[in-house]
Protein backbone atom coordinates (compact mmCIF):
# COMPACT_ATOMS: atom_id res chain seq x y z
CA UNK A 1 0.00 0.00 0.00
CA UNK A 2 3.08 2.37 0.97
CA UNK A 3 4.50 1.78 -2.85
CA UNK A 4 0.96 2.34 -4.50
CA UNK A 5 1.00 5.95 -2.64
CA UNK A 6 4.73 6.30 -3.21
CA UNK A 7 3.71 6.14 -6.72
CA UNK A 8 0.76 8.17 -6.73
CA UNK A 9 2.24 11.15 -5.38
CA UNK A 10 5.59 10.90 -7.46
CA UNK A 11 2.86 10.85 -10.65
CA UNK A 12 1.25 13.54 -9.21
CA UNK A 13 4.61 15.27 -8.85
CA UNK A 14 5.32 15.26 -12.45
CA UNK A 15 2.34 15.95 -13.52
CA UNK A 16 2.63 19.21 -11.66
CA UNK A 17 5.68 19.96 -13.32
CA UNK A 18 4.35 19.33 -16.66
CA UNK A 19 1.70 21.91 -16.64
CA UNK A 20 3.83 24.43 -14.96
CA UNK A 21 6.52 23.76 -17.50
CA UNK A 22 3.79 23.80 -20.82
CA UNK A 23 1.92 26.43 -19.42
CA UNK A 24 2.45 29.63 -21.66
CA UNK A 25 4.49 32.56 -20.56
CA UNK A 26 2.50 35.86 -20.06
CA UNK A 27 2.19 37.44 -23.58
CA UNK A 28 3.32 40.78 -23.33
CA UNK A 29 0.04 42.73 -23.56
CA UNK A 30 -0.64 44.24 -27.76
CA UNK A 31 -0.44 47.87 -27.79
CA UNK A 32 -3.74 48.95 -30.57
CA UNK A 33 -2.31 52.42 -31.96
CA UNK A 34 -5.54 54.80 -31.90
CA UNK A 35 -4.32 55.48 -35.21
CA UNK A 36 -3.14 53.49 -37.90
CA UNK A 37 0.46 53.82 -39.81
CA UNK A 38 -0.74 55.18 -42.60
CA UNK A 39 -2.69 58.06 -40.89
CA UNK A 40 0.34 58.39 -38.05
CA UNK A 41 2.60 59.24 -41.11
CA UNK A 42 0.67 61.03 -43.32
CA UNK A 43 -0.17 63.33 -40.02
CA UNK A 44 4.07 63.60 -40.19
CA UNK A 45 4.35 64.60 -43.61
CA UNK A 46 1.67 67.11 -43.17
CA UNK A 47 2.96 69.02 -40.37
CA UNK A 48 6.10 69.15 -41.58
CA UNK A 49 5.63 69.73 -45.51
CA UNK A 50 1.86 70.87 -45.97
CA UNK A 51 0.22 67.70 -47.11
CA UNK A 52 0.14 64.38 -47.71
CA UNK A 53 -1.28 63.05 -50.93
CA UNK A 54 -0.82 59.67 -49.87
CA UNK A 55 0.95 56.30 -48.88
CA UNK A 56 2.78 54.55 -51.92
CA UNK A 57 4.43 51.86 -50.53
CA UNK A 58 5.18 50.26 -46.90
CA UNK A 59 8.32 48.02 -47.03
CA UNK A 60 7.93 45.88 -44.01
CA UNK A 61 11.17 44.29 -44.30
CA UNK A 62 13.63 47.94 -44.25
CA UNK A 63 10.43 49.65 -42.28
CA UNK A 64 10.20 52.04 -44.57
CA UNK A 65 7.07 53.75 -45.67
CA UNK A 66 7.32 56.13 -49.03
CA UNK A 67 4.58 59.16 -49.05
CA UNK A 68 3.50 61.64 -51.77
CA UNK A 69 2.99 65.27 -51.23
CA UNK A 70 2.54 67.68 -53.51
CA UNK A 71 6.38 68.71 -53.91
CA UNK A 72 7.90 65.22 -53.79
CA UNK A 73 8.37 61.97 -52.32
CA UNK A 74 9.63 61.02 -48.58
CA UNK A 75 10.79 57.85 -47.19
CA UNK A 76 9.60 58.07 -43.72
CA UNK A 77 11.79 55.23 -41.19
CA UNK A 78 9.47 53.10 -38.71
CA UNK A 79 10.26 51.65 -35.97
CA UNK A 80 11.04 47.67 -35.95
CA UNK A 81 7.63 46.67 -35.22
CA UNK A 82 6.11 48.76 -37.96
CA UNK A 83 4.06 50.41 -35.78
CA UNK A 84 5.16 53.96 -35.55
CA UNK A 85 6.89 56.94 -37.20
CA UNK A 86 10.65 57.57 -36.53
CA UNK A 87 11.99 59.96 -38.62
CA UNK A 88 11.94 61.57 -42.17
CA UNK A 89 14.78 60.76 -44.70
CA UNK A 90 16.09 63.47 -45.95
CA UNK A 91 16.63 65.31 -49.10
CA UNK A 92 12.73 64.13 -50.42
CA UNK A 93 12.68 63.15 -54.00
CA UNK A 94 11.71 66.58 -55.63
CA UNK A 95 9.31 66.52 -58.36
CA UNK A 96 10.36 70.01 -59.79
CA UNK A 97 14.03 69.33 -59.29
CA UNK A 98 13.70 66.38 -61.65
CA UNK A 99 11.78 68.01 -64.37
CA UNK A 100 14.18 70.85 -64.16
CA UNK A 101 17.55 68.98 -64.27
CA UNK A 102 16.23 66.97 -67.78
CA UNK A 103 18.72 68.78 -69.82
CA UNK A 104 21.70 67.94 -67.20
CA UNK A 105 20.71 63.97 -66.47
CA UNK A 106 20.24 61.07 -68.03
CA UNK A 107 17.37 58.77 -66.91
CA UNK A 108 17.69 58.73 -63.53
CA UNK A 109 18.90 60.70 -60.33
CA UNK A 110 19.93 59.20 -56.94
CA UNK A 111 20.64 60.54 -53.77
CA UNK A 112 22.31 58.75 -50.42
CA UNK A 113 21.67 59.10 -47.02
CA UNK A 114 24.21 57.75 -44.91
CA UNK A 115 23.94 56.69 -41.42
CA UNK A 116 20.29 57.55 -41.42
CA UNK A 117 20.48 55.49 -38.20
CA UNK A 118 23.27 53.14 -36.79
CA UNK A 119 24.07 50.05 -39.45
CA UNK A 120 20.98 51.46 -41.67
CA UNK A 121 21.85 53.40 -45.33
CA UNK A 122 19.97 54.23 -48.29
CA UNK A 123 20.34 54.95 -51.53
CA UNK A 124 17.05 56.53 -53.73
CA UNK A 125 16.17 58.37 -56.64
CA UNK A 126 13.67 58.82 -59.30
CA UNK A 127 14.16 56.77 -62.82
CA UNK A 128 12.23 57.22 -66.19
CA UNK A 129 10.26 54.94 -67.76
CA UNK A 130 13.11 53.56 -70.45
CA UNK A 131 14.94 52.68 -67.59
CA UNK A 132 14.23 48.81 -67.18
CA UNK A 133 17.36 48.00 -64.46
CA UNK A 134 19.47 49.72 -62.05
CA UNK A 135 22.62 48.14 -60.72
CA UNK A 136 24.44 50.00 -58.39
CA UNK A 137 28.10 48.86 -59.08
CA UNK A 138 29.62 50.51 -56.10
CA UNK A 139 27.88 48.39 -53.68
CA UNK A 140 28.58 44.39 -54.83
CA UNK A 141 26.60 44.98 -57.91
CA UNK A 142 23.54 45.52 -55.95
CA UNK A 143 19.58 45.85 -57.97
CA UNK A 144 17.64 48.24 -55.88
CA UNK A 145 13.49 47.99 -55.32
CA UNK A 146 11.62 49.82 -57.59
CA UNK A 147 7.77 50.66 -57.79
CA UNK A 148 5.68 52.53 -60.60
CA UNK A 149 4.63 56.42 -59.67
CA UNK A 150 2.94 57.35 -62.60
CA UNK A 151 3.51 59.17 -65.96
CA UNK A 152 6.97 57.27 -66.77
CA UNK A 153 8.26 58.04 -63.33
CA UNK A 154 9.13 55.32 -60.71
CA UNK A 155 10.82 55.11 -57.24
CA UNK A 156 13.85 52.80 -56.97
CA UNK A 157 15.55 52.45 -53.56
CA UNK A 158 18.04 50.57 -51.82
CA UNK A 159 18.88 50.17 -48.34
CA UNK A 160 22.29 48.98 -46.51
CA UNK A 161 22.93 47.31 -43.26
CA UNK A 162 25.38 49.66 -42.30
CA UNK A 163 26.56 53.30 -41.58
CA UNK A 164 28.01 54.32 -44.73
CA UNK A 165 27.80 53.30 -48.64
CA UNK A 166 30.91 54.24 -50.78
CA UNK A 167 31.13 57.58 -52.54
CA UNK A 168 30.86 58.38 -54.55
CA UNK A 169 27.71 55.78 -55.68
CA UNK A 170 28.68 54.04 -59.37
CA UNK A 171 25.17 53.14 -60.80
CA UNK A 172 24.68 51.40 -64.51
CA UNK A 173 21.80 51.97 -66.22
CA UNK A 174 20.16 49.44 -68.72
CA UNK A 175 17.68 50.45 -70.97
Amino acid sequence: MRNILLIAAFALTVVVIYFIATRPSPTKPVIIPTTSLEESVCEEVSAQFGDCKRILLFDAQSHLVFAESSSGIIPVLTNNEFTDFKKFIYPILDFQEFKEEKQERDSITWQADNNVQKDFSIIYGFAEDNVKTIVITSEGNRQPNKFFLRDNLWVWYATFPKDKVKLPVEIEVYE
